[in-house]
């Protein structure tokens, strides 16, 4: 059986379990593969990685060098739609064989659809995630994008079908903090209790049990934001998360009526005192703005939306007493409530939680 790279990096003395732990988390957070976050840290060399990834998936390794200066001919041998949808890069062209450079070169499907699409032989070779990335970007402008939830025509009809399909189950706890498990009394029932529930009262926008139960089945990163977004747009006309990654805020995901002005995954706002995110982190609270007066001290603003909205909301996603992502919304027609910044705060209370069950979860896998 094939050992994982974690325990590959502590048997071979690359990394210790603590950086180990440290690089898991960091996955987790801001994503990619696990040697890119561990390079990122600065805890491995990339020669060491990569001769270490050779072995483990028993293939050759792609070297810096092999990605300057890559010949026309070669970039022109496969697709652009392929190398962008696998995230590839052909690095070399011998005849009728094209050495391919992959992330995991035992995903046969995408060798086969490569050969099959271009007719060639395909010899794959392992290369780090963040030269590819980087090999994208300057020989094809290949970017990375940002997720967009765009809002449905019927949103209200969808929310209270989910709401009313959550109510058959029994509600969740709430989870202020993580509490030891104790005995409790069991209680009977009452008449009242026992009355059937009215599956056509109205959607109550309040109501977190159906976001309890998109926690509970949260399997990555991305479904985070997805969850808290669609909690966001149940009283804000547009949302954007954003990752707060070393010195910069980078678009993460968005959602809303209409899409940002500007590429949003793209974007990478650098955090100093003249920037309003810089506070949000630094403070780890809610904070909430007129429209005209945000968007004229932060002119990135105007980089999402044409349209200057009435209120801005800025929460903080807090993991560990640091601030990992924010999130910014925007209100176009009325004001914020007390209610409704109560519930965004809820939510990324929740959304922290579901962060420290992936942790832990990626760190079973790696055992």
């Amino acid at each position: 059986m094939k050992k994982n790279l974690g325990r590959l990096l502590i048997e071979k003395e690359l990394v210790t379990e603590k950086i180990l732990a440290e690089a898991l988390q960091r996955q987790v957070i801001f994503g990619g593969r696990l040697g890119t976050n561990l390079l990122e840290m600065g805890a491995v060399t990339e020669d060491a990685l990569m001769r270490l990834l050779a072995l483990q998936y028993n293939v050759t390794y792609a070297e810096s060098q092999h990605f300057e200066n890559i010949p026309k001919p070669v970039l022109g041998s496969v697709p652009k739609e392929l190398l962008e949808k696998y995230r590839i890069v052909p690095i070399a062209l011998d005849g009728k064989r094209i050495t391919l450079a992959m992330t995991d070169p035992q995903k046969l499907d995408i060798v086969d659809e490569v050969s099959f699409q271009t007719n060639m032989i395909v010899q794959p070779v392992i290369a780090s995630e963040l030269r590819i990335v980087q090999a994208l970007e300057k020989y094809y402008n290949i970017r990375r994008e940002a997720r967009y939830i765009a809002v449905s025509q019927d949103v209200a009809a969808e929310q209270s079908r989910m709401a009313a399909a959550a109510k058959q189950e029994a509600p969740a706890a709430e989870e202020t903090e993580l509490l030891e498990p104790e005995l409790v009394e069991l209680v009977e029932l009452t008449e009242e209790d026992m009355e059937p529930v009215d599956l056509d009262e109205p959607f109550d926008p309040f109501d977190v049990t159906d976001i309890n139960e998109m926690f509970f089945g949260i399997r990555n990163r991305d479904e985070v934001a997805q969850t808290i977004i669609r909690a966001g747009l149940r009283f804000m006309d547009d949302v954007f998360m954003f990752i707060m990654k070393g010195d910069e805020a980078l678009g993460w995901m968005s959602g809303g009526s209409a899409k940002p002005v500007v590429d949003f995954g793209s974007m990478a706002l650098p955090m100093n005192f003249q920037n309003v995110l810089y506070n949000i982190r630094e403070s780890r609270t809610l904070e909430r703005f007129r429209g005209v007066d945000i968007f004229e001290s932060n002119p990135w603003l105007k980089e999402l939306s044409l349209k200057v909205p009435r209120e801005v909301v800025i929460c903080p996603l807090v993991l560990k007493k640091h601030t990992v992502s924010v999130i910014v919304g925007f209100k176009f027609t009325s004001n914020i409530t007390e209610e409704e910044a109560a519930f965004l705060v809820r939510v990324m209370q929740k959304a922290s939680v579901a962060f420290e069950i992936l942790i832990l979860k990626t760190r079973i896998l790696m055992l």
